[in-house]
């Protein structure tokens, strides 16, 4: 059985091409359970739709494999419609949040066969196991497929409680010569000028829920590495892949207070340094806890990413936020009195939002001397705020809402009582002046991110 994976380009302009930590998840637990596969990564090699199809031309697989967030449903639906022109008997499947987020409509609008639901380690082992045996894929859990003009629906895979028992990429699969050379605009480093940085998945899922946020472990509970597998995996990428910066890619990164303090003692241990960033909620430091941002930054913290996403009171219940603005200017600034520089995103365009709350949310990002991402309001298939659209006729045709969404940066639906471009202009506006008064000079005021030195916050 011939099996090939896809990483679609879903930034084809970006200057930045990111190891793909889901795939690269898929294909270790494929590698791992003796599957041979091969790979096209369209993203580090620039690949078009063209360039694709000459590729598939020359060889056809038995099996394609695809998968990325549901953003992506354009380009999946593209990659599926060439791959079955080649091999009109070849079996495709999908994974992560365009499969699992909409399941029904990637079967009925698109070529793809199986859609993987949930957490796809197991899941995608077993579907291969299958499909080489021809064995009935109804019997494999947490998938969906087509059945002449049903999508048929298997038992939902119960997630892994260990996941210390599936282990970290292999990321030999990939090109890392080409990667590395994207390593350090990828992230953001404030402290250091040589970076080979890599993404450390230390966690999975989220315990909060916020109206606006989709990942395909929403309905699993969320689960952290031990701490001694999360040490084994930097000393592995230290010692196997030279790497010196590590971006902790989680949803969570430390839940609690204890949970810093655990990993502020292991790394302790460590007899060698890198650089670290990580994404924490906005109300986990107070105060009293400027000893242990000093700590973090000593052990090699750069910086910690934390969402304000509106500072309106209003908008932040409907978000299901659980946070208070207060928290938030607290936390910026111990983050800056212990020397880790503090990054925050915005969620701009809730139904309530107007141009005072546009103005309050920026407001608050000056005072904290944090020049934020900013993302307009992107309603995603599963969400509370999905749904709203949908029954207030925002969204009417989903399928072509979701061949034209892509990044949050960009404007692409308006759920506000304001006009579109009386929004964007409004928008664009303040974070000029904004940029102005911080005294930036940004190619663009969707920049995501940029450094300050300290000022008083009060």
């Amino acid at each position: 059985m011939k099996i090939v994976f896809i990483n679609p380009s879903l930034r084809p302009e970006s200057k930045r091409r990111q190891l793909p930590v889901g795939l690269a998840y898929i294909m270790t637990a494929a590698k791992k359970a003796g599957f041979d596969f091969e790979l096209i990564d369209m993203d580090i090699d620039h690949l078009s739709m063209d360039d694709l199809e000459k590729i598939m031309l020359e060889k056809k697989y038995d099996v394609y494999a695809v998968g990325c967030i549901v953003t992506g449903f354009k380009f999946v639906k593209q990659i599926s419609g060439i791959a079955k022109k080649i091999n009109p008997c070849s079996i495709i499947i999908a994974g992560n949040s365009v499969a699992d987020s909409i399941p029904t409509i990637i079967l009925e609008n698109t070529d793809v066969d199986i859609a993987v639901i949930g957490e796809g380690d197991i899941t995608v082992v077993e579907l291969l196991n299958a499909l080489e045996g021809k064995n009935d894929i109804a019997q494999v859990k947490g998938i969906a497929f087509k059945n002449d003009d049903k999508v048929i629906f298997t038992e939902r895979r119960t997630a892994v409680p260990n996941i210390d028992l599936l282990g970290f990429p292999d990321w030999r699969i990939f090109d890392l010569n080409k990667y590395n050379e994207y390593s350090k605009i990828n992230v953001n480093v404030f402290s250091q000028e040589s970076v080979l940085s890599f993404p450390l998945n230390s966690a999975r899922g989220c315990p909060y829920n916020c109206t606006f946020c989709y990942h395909v472990f929403k309905k699993d509970r969320y689960r952290r590495y031990s701490e001694q597998a999360i040490l084994q995996e930097i000393r592995r990428l230290h010692f196997d892949y030279n790497c010196n910066f590590i971006s902790f890619w989680d949803e969570l990164t430390f839940p609690t207070i204890e949970s810093v303090k655990e990993r502020i003692k292991n790394l302790e241990n460590l007899n060698f340094k890198f650089g670290w960033d990580a994404p924490i909620r906005g109300d986990l430091f107070k105060k009293e806890h400027l000893g242990l941002v000093k700590s973090l930054k000593a052990l090699g913290c750069d910086n910690l990413a934390f969402s304000l996403e509106n500072a309106n009171p209003e908008i932040l219940k409907t978000m299901n936020k659980k946070m208070d603005v207060s928290q938030f200017v607290e936390q910026a600034k111990v983050l800056w009195d212990g020397g880790i520089v503090p990054l925050t995103s915005i969620v701009l365009g809730y139904p309530q939002e107007t141009p005072e709350s546009i103005n309050q949310t920026l407001e608050i990002c000056e005072k904290c001397n944090i020049y934020p991402s900013v993302g307009f309001l992107l309603p995603l298939p599963g969400t509370p705020i999905y749904d709203w659209a949908k029954t207030n006729g925002r969204i009417i045709n989903e399928v072509e809402y979701l061949e034209r969404i892509g990044d949050r940066q960009d404007f692409h639906i308006n759920l506000t009582k304001m006009e579109d471009q009386e929004f964007l202009d409004i928008v664009t506006k303040k974070l000029c002046v904004l940029a102005k008064k911080m005294g930036l000079k940004l190619d663009s005021v969707f920049k995501t991110s940029t450094y300050q030195k300290p000022k008083d916050i009060k």
